[in-house]
């Protein structure tokens, strides 16, 4: 794979969540132990059915007129007049298959449109069984049903309206990181970005049931600062950002709420919200019905983590450790931020290892400083050499693991690397950006489904069958968080309020394929429901980037449910 066509490929995870697949992740997702955020349920509504009835989509207007400016407005029918004076650029306004929009340089607002879809209903099953075949994602066909009206704030007879928040997407992100990575990556305009969530809203009004309504798309440029909401700052911005969502675009979800610092203002504001990633279990179901992820959530990661060491890793001596260890007793330690919620899953694991009668020789944490990260890795590696630790347990972000495996080769440090799955860590392209003899080492857990080439995925192929141009790279993982509200909306009839949509997700068949295995249930709002153990070979040829440097599946491609892994040995690239 040539370089331009790499740096592609790692553009393709800036658009929506580049900091999760790229650089931070899991606990940069949360708030640092210094932040307070909300940690109970929507201004107290918690675990209500709200199946009775709602505010109505004004009812905090007085509140939210005080931040709002009176000239960031949005009209019903999508359109946005932004002339806001908010610090970063906002976006030209894009319009997709007649739908509408427009935007200023400077304004909050600076985007919205629809994605031109007609709103005709989707037709009948004509006795398929699947609403889409070709994708292994899709839910249950459903015939049209007619709709009664307005069910919720932001459902009427003939649209759902959505909100997007553009800097979830955009390379900002991105931008800033890969300047302390030093790299190379070529941007993307936010049109394309743009046109792509467009298209692929376009194409589920086309092929998905909402009983004759249709998503309408706001994309609005908001106040909030994702780098800062990404370490727990950034709280008025996200919640002026939430207002907006909330009395201007009026909108029922929002598909771009990738830190939680946001999700959680729009949980207060009652909108179902999609793309939290890596939170607990606990921090989701405190929200429910309105907080959603395609991501594992951390309370699965450790579980599965923690069951595969003491069923593969129980033996005493360090088999798959590299020169100086390999057969040494094994000591393990733990590294991970220092962030308290993320904490709070280590300990939840670690309480597993206990009772198994194991015991971490350290528990590290690491500062989410993106310019101290060098440092603290070279720091780390030291400690645990100095310590006599055999395997390291990393639930890093794959910027902070860069580090290490490079700082490990540095100080003729070679240990077992037990792959965890967070942040896209078991992805190819981010496989081949660790120090290969290190990582030649690595073997564990895989939340992801077989790698995809580009081009192939199901993100791609949607856009396509609607769109002639071609897609932001990042189209997969936008496909994704759309899909998850197209799989709710569906499942929920024609009744459409955040109960229903809970109660259709929770309706929803298991399903697997490239991103993993998705099911949904009580205390259950995050996708993964079984993994896959994964070594890393640093020889063979990956599908995804066409180099040396792949994930492998020890098993024929096996996968199993949470915390149940047979007891046979590991796999490593030596044998």
């Amino acid at each position: 794979m040539s370089a331009g066509s790499r740096d592609r490929l790692f553009r393709g995870y800036g658009p929506l969540i580049g900091f999760t697949a790229l650089f931070l992740a899991v606990a940069v997702m949360v708030p640092s132990q210094t932040q307070t955020v909300n940690t109970g349920g929507p201004d107290g509504y918690g675990a209500t059915d709200y199946s009775g009835g709602y505010e109505d989509a004004s009812g905090d207007a007085a509140e939210d007129e005080a931040v709002l400016d009176e000239t960031e407005s949005a009209d019903p029918d999508g359109t946005v007049d932004g002339t806001g004076t908010a610090g970063t650029e906002g976006t030209e306004g894009s319009v997709s298959g007649g739908g509408t929009g427009t935007g200023t340089k400077d304004g909050t607002a600076g985007v919205a449109g629809s994605a031109g879809s007609s709103g005709n209903p989707v037709g009948g099953c004509n006795g398929r069984a699947l609403q889409v075949p070709s994708d292994p994602y899709s839910p249950p066909c459903r015939e049209p049903q007619a709709n009664n009206g307005a069910s919720a704030p932001g459902v009427s007879a003939t649209e759902i309206r959505v909100s997007v928040r553009t800097q979830g997407f955009d390379n900002g992100m991105l931008d800033a990181l890969s300047k302390v990575a030093k790299a190379k990556i070529p941007n993307e305009s936010p049109k394309l970005i743009e046109d792509t969530i467009l298209g692929l809203v376009d194409y589920f009004n086309r092929n998905y049931q909402f009983y004759g309504r249709k998503i309408t798309p706001i994309l609005y440029k908001g106040k909030g600062d994702i780098l800062k909401e990404m370490t727990g700052g950034g709280q008025e911005g996200a919640e002026a950002d939430a207002i907006f969502a909330k009395s201007e675009a009026k909108a029922f979800a929002d598909v771009s709420a990738v830190s939680p610092v946001y999700a959680d203002a729009l949980t207060r504001k009652q909108i179902v919200n999609i793309g939290v990633p890596f939170t607990s279990r606990e921090w989701l179901s405190q929200r429910r019905p309105f907080a959603w992820s395609q991501f594992t959530d951390c309370s699965t990661v450790v579980e599965s983590v923690t069951s595969y060491y003491v069923a593969k890793l129980k033996g005493p001596t360090a088999d798959y450790a590299g020169p100086g260890l390999k057969g040494q007793p094994r000591k393990f330690a733990v590294i991970a931020p220092e962030n308290s919620w993320y904490q709070e899953c280590v300990n939840a694991g670690l309480k597993i290892i206990h009772n198994a009668g194991l015991k971490e020789t350290l528990n590290e944490k690491y500062r989410l400083d993106i310019n101290q990260m060098n440092l603290q890795a070279g720091e780390k590696m030291a400690k645990l050499k100095n310590s006599g630790i055999t395997t390291v347990v990393c639930g890093c972000d794959p910027l902070f693991l860069t580090f290490l495996t490079a700082k490990a080769k540095e100080q003729g440090f070679n240990p077992e690397w037990l792959i965890t799955g967070v942040a896209l860590i078991d992805n190819d392209l981010l496989g081949s950006i660790m120090e290969q003899g290190q990582w030649s080492r690595a073997f564990g857990v895989s939340f992801n489904g077989p790698p995809q080439p580009e081009g192939t995925g199901l993100g791609y192929k949607a856009f396509k069958s609607v769109r002639q141009g071609e897609p932001s790279i990042g189209v997969e993982l936008i496909y994704n968080q759309l899909e998850l509200l197209a799989i709710g909306v569906q499942m929920a009839g024609p009744n459409l309020n955040p109960s229903t949509f809970e109660k259709g997700m929770f309706e929803y068949p298991r399903r697997s394929g490239p991103s993993g295995t998705w099911g949904f249930g009580p205390n259950d709002y995050s996708t993964s429901d079984d993994a896959q153990e994964v070594f890393w070979s640093p020889t063979t040829v990956s599908p995804q980037t066409r180099t040396a440097g792949t994930y492998i599946n020890p098993n024929n491609g096996a996968r199993f449910p949470i915390g149940k892994w047979p007891s046979t040995p590991p796999r490593t690239a030596a044998g």
